[in-house]
Order: structure tokens, then sequence, then C-alpha cells
């Protein structure tokens, strides 16, 4: 099952032509992907760099900006996983209006996975592995 978590549009992350900024977009994503890892894979991210020293920086990325996003949309983004390899995992995301659901974002990033001390690919751990492997779109 796909993960979906909310995000409210903030004053700051607007550009003087009154829509989000399109690096916030960015970071919105990584944002619930910090989400998804909390609620979905139960290990905050934080304690997943720091704990276990391991890390998913993104290696490619594909971003789709359908519609502008205004201050104060109440954003919808869903998070499924497209493909799990080895060491590394592609994320799918989608990021609608709520409240019309209309699609305003879509994007596809690839992340690998890396020991953070030396920077290195490391294979996937079979219980991250498993759990990504669960998360697909509805």
């Amino acid at each position: 099952m796909a993960y979906k978590t909310n995000l409210t549009v903030r004053f700051g992350d607007v550009d003087k032509a009154g829509i989000v900024y399109y690096p916030v977009i960015l970071h919105y994503l990584h944002v619930a992907q910090e989400d998804f890892f909390t609620d979905y894979v139960r290990m905050p991210y934080h304690r997943l760099i720091e704990e276990e020293r391991l890390g998913f920086p993104a290696v490619s990325d594909s971003t789709e900006f359908i519609k502008p996003i205004k201050y104060g949309d109440i954003l919808e983004i869903m998070v499924y996983v497209s493909h799990v390899g080895k060491s590394s995992i592609t994320f799918k995301f989608r990021i609608h209006e709520r409240d019309s659901r209309e699609l305003l974002v879509r994007s596809s990033q690839t992340k690998v996975a890396v020991n953070m001390d030396t920077w290195e690919p490391v294979q996937i751990p079979e219980k991250y592995h498993t759990i990504f492997s669960r998360c697909h779109p509805e």
C-alpha cells in the first residue's frame, strides 16, 4: 500500500510570482520521504543515518511540475516504491491538492543505499528491502 502524508504550504515557500519555488517542491518530496521512514518503515530517517550509518542519497530525479502550488494549499503527498534492487530503490511521488484531488506534481527518484562513513554503496538490509517491497500504489 502507498504511503500518504499532508503538508501545508507556508508563506516562506513562495516566490515573487506567488507560487512555490520549484526547489522547495523537491524539499517537500524529501520531507514526505522522511515521514515515510518514520511512519511506514518505523525507523525515523535521522536515526537510520545516526544509529545504523545508512543513508539513501538521490542519484536520479525526474520531476514534472504540472500545476502551480500556492501559499496556503494543503497538499497530500503519496509515496510508493516502484523498484527495489540490491542497493537502490526508486521512489515515486504524487502531490495532489488535498481537497480537490488535483494532480500538481509527479516525480520519480532513485536513491542508493550508502554507508554514511565511507559513502560507498551497500546492500539494502533485508528488513528494509522487505518493507520497501510492500509499498505499492493503491
